[in-house]
């Protein structure tokens, strides 16, 4: 690729393709597009003190997330996450399914409202009637008009023309369980198995849609003495549930197979399911001894690896498929009521910097971290780089120089013909400039220097092993980095 070339598409935001993974938005053999390999985040804005959705969108793509969540159609996020590529799932608010299941003119004028001033360019893939709309008593007038918004929804995309793009369901809580343990013995409440549950179930199954479940392991085991930490933090080496010739090491699996087993005893054996909420606390009240920064840190990082693992996909009871998850959440939210641990999910502080460290590509293991540490994932000094691995193929490098200068079209500036540093226009040289930049702004928010293998980090400052005929220094004081660029 011709060096002008290269760089204009440095300067174009790209998608998650740029890693070597299918398109976000490729269609699948059933007709709707696929859920890409990567992690999602829930986008909650209960705070008064949250950054703007530019910056928190901006955040979002250093994290290297695929895929984002939001409660309600916020015009100004959905604004931001246009030209991402980023899958997003938007919800109807609560108090409005009543209203959407009303009639399909009013499921048309909702859509028409709040879904296609900012589709496709916000890559949105489902819409989600309500979430947990079954947890108590405050919105069970609405039970009777699920079924219906769904339906009015679903036909107001195909009216759009979308109805290859985007998928209806609803979230729903574990109590809609009646029994989960063991988890082949788990049933739907008897009061919405069969007339709320098993018709909403059907329409997702000849929608091809996912039931999205929100699975707390953190809330299970502290309203529970029989659980034991280690079992809900994917830690457990003894702790295992066995269920007949099934042996579970972590409660999130028997957790989401106690639902598959719902579904089955309803007839639906091919449902399909999605981790609407997950995640864990860093902090909460004196009563809530388990919602520590190192347990948060250690069950989100594990999560992680466990959903992006290439061999062992799924569940006991449903292994090798894919189950797309949202973590809860982007940012800890001063405004929401309750306990303290209400307030304390989050990645990442109102200022964006990180509660902890956390590589969401699940490419970094537990004992690669430092000890508490809200910086750099990796145990690295303050004298550290983030450099091209020669040894990479050039597709490699190239797909991770785009993607560096698509997070940030400042990054490669001083690259471009005639600038500062765009000799020696080699692939390699690029790439370096690229990826430190890339990796000195975001590492503090999750960011990784791995590219694909195609970064590497070294303590041997790079401008160091620079010789040239021409060389001279960029001091880039807000990424606190010192560069030397010229001819090799």
């Amino acid at each position: 690729m011709s060096p002008p070339l290269l760089l204009s598409l440095c300067l174009t935001l790209l998608t998650c393709q740029c890693h070597g993974q299918a398109p976000l938005n490729a269609v699948s053999a059933d007709g709707y597009a696929q859920q890409s390999r990567t992690l999602g985040i829930n986008y909650g804005t209960l705070g008064d003190n949250l950054p703007s959705p530019a910056d928190a969108v901006a955040a979002i793509k250093a994290m290297k997330i695929g895929r984002v969540k939001l409660f309600s159609p916020n015009a100004d996020i959905l604004t931001a996450l246009a030209n991402t590529g980023m899958e997003v799932v938007v919800a109807v608010p609560n108090e409005e399914i009543v209203a959407v299941g009303a009639s399909p003119a009013a499921a048309t004028a909702w859509v028409r409202l709040h879904i296609s001033p900012y589709h496709p360019e916000a890559n949105i893939v489902v819409i989600l009637v309500g979430n947990e709309i079954f947890t108590g008593t405050t919105f069970q007038s609405t039970w009777t008009s699920l079924l219906p918004a769904t339906q009015n929804l679903h036909a107001a995309i195909e009216s759009f023309g979308w109805s290859g793009q985007i998928r209806i369901s609803t979230a729903v809580a574990l109590d809609v369980l009646a029994s989960s343990f063991p988890p082949s013995a788990g049933t739907f409440r008897s009061d919405i198995a069969t007339s709320f549950v098993r018709p909403l179930l059907s329409f997702l199954t000849k929608t091809n849609s996912y039931l999205f479940v929100n699975v707390y392991p953190f809330l299970t085991y502290s309203s529970s003495s029989d659980i034991n930490l280690s079992y809900a933090m994917f830690a457990s080496t003894t702790d295992n549930v066995v269920d007949g010739g099934l042996t579970y090491t972590n409660l999130m699996d028997a957790q989401l197979d106690a639902v598959y087993a719902a579904a089955t005893k309803l007839g639906f054996t091919s449902l399909r399911i999605a981790i609407g909420e997950t995640g864990w606390p860093s902090a909460g009240d004196s009563t809530e001894v388990a919602a520590t920064i190192d347990n948060a840190a250690n069950y989100n990082r594990r999560l992680v690896r466990k959903i992006l693992s290439t061999t062992q996909i799924g569940t006991p009871a449903r292994p090798g498929v894919f189950i797309p998850t949202y973590i809860f959440a982007l940012f800890n939210e001063n405004l929401k009521p309750g306990v303290s641990s209400e307030r304390n999910w989050g990645l990442l502080h109102p200022n964006l910097s990180p509660v902890y460290a956390i590589d969401l590509t699940g490419q970094i293991y537990d004992s690669q971290y430092s000890p508490n540490s809200n910086s750099s994932p990796l145990q690295t000094g303050s004298g550290t780089w983030c450099i091209s691995n020669e040894n990479s193929d050039p597709v490699t490098l190239e797909n991770g120089l785009n993607f560096a200068c698509g997070a940030d079209v400042e990054f490669c500036k001083a690259i471009q013909p005639s600038a500062s540093c765009y000799l020696p226009s080699t692939i390699v040289s690029h790439a370096a400039w690229a990826f430190n930049n890339y990796w000195q702004k975001y590492k503090g928010a999750g960011g990784s220097c791995s590219f694909s293998g195609a970064g590497v980090l070294t303590s041997t400052d790079p401008s160091k092993s620079l010789s040239s005929t021409s060389e001279f220094f960029l001091s880039f004081s807000k990424m606190n980095l010192v560069c030397r660029c010229g001819r090799l």
